[in-house]
């Protein structure tokens, strides 16, 4: 099966949750009062419903505090700094991308720029379940769909693109990362004439690299093209350190991220 298929394959399972109607639900919380209490409960309920609104307030507040003095304790034992050494062999930068899941490195080379993006949130969460995937792999072609469903879930999208500075036309190598294996494999290498065209992160961009013709699968390439355009990628740094980094680095700002959104959601129930 073609990397290709196996990320088509990627399907995810959603429950389907029962819930009751609202209108139960309020029925079975209203009680039946007395016609000589009614006015007396209407003013007890105007006077205690902001108190019971205040409290549950406070209730989200405090648990939200607490949550973040136990993520910023995790967050003590590492800092940007551990990934350094990294960096410095392999030439790269982190570009700040403070509140995004998107997270980028750069390094520029002999007339050339590579950009490595990679979604943090995906790689946090990447599942891994080693039976599954030994079971997989000695099964072979009798391995059934569901094996390959699962074993799908453990790539997580990484996007190469380097650009030539003389003329700033570039290439986008789309790149699934096995972050157990340490190892890349490639999707789709697609040539566009600028770098904008591969670089722009808006909206309308996104739709329009979508539209645009990516080859065949790379499987299907013939196969000293494949391997040479492999050796390219490792040349530009595309190594199990990075995959390694990239899991790493990962960890670091989606807690990062969590944290600052854990602030924001405390400063909305102060």
């Amino acid at each position: 099966m073609s990397l290709r298929l196996v990320s088509q394959a990627a399907r995810r399972n959603f429950s389907v949750v029962q819930r009751a109607s609202f209108a139960a639900q309020r029925a079975l919380r209203t009680p039946c009062l007395p016609v000589l209490a009614h006015g007396y409960s209407q003013r007890r309920t105007f006077f205690s419903t902001p108190n019971r609104w205040d409290q549950q307030k406070e209730n989200v507040h405090e648990i939200l505090k607490s949550e973040i003095k136990v993520e910023s304790e995790v967050a003590a034992d590492t800092s940007a700094q551990s990934f350094q050494e990294f960096l410095d062999k392999f030439g790269f930068s982190i570009v700040q991308t403070s509140g995004k899941n998107l997270a980028e490195i750069t390094k520029k080379t002999d007339g050339e720029t590579v950009h490595v993006f990679f979604d943090v949130a995906q790689v946090a969460n990447l599942p891994y379940d080693n039976a599954l995937a030994e079971s997989a792999a000695q099964e072979g072609e009798n391995a059934n769909e569901d094996d390959y469903d699962s074993l799908s879930d453990n790539f997580a999208n990484v996007n190469v693109v380097v650009v030539k500075d003389a003329d700033q036309s570039s290439i986008s190598l789309e790149l699934l990362m096995n972050l157990q294996e340490g190892s890349f494999y490639v999707d789709s290498v697609t040539p566009f004439k600028s770098a904008q065209e591969a670089l722009d992160q808006s909206a309308d961009a996104e739709v329009k690299r979508e539209l645009v013709y990516h080859g065949p699968p790379f499987s299907n390439l013939d196969e000293e093209l494949q391997e040479s355009l492999e050796v390219y990628l490792e040349s530009r740094g595309v190594t199990e350190e990075l995959a390694s980094f990239i899991g790493a680095y990962s960890e670091f700002k989606e807690n990062q991220e969590y944290i600052q959104w854990l602030n924001n959601m405390k400063q909305f129930f102060n």
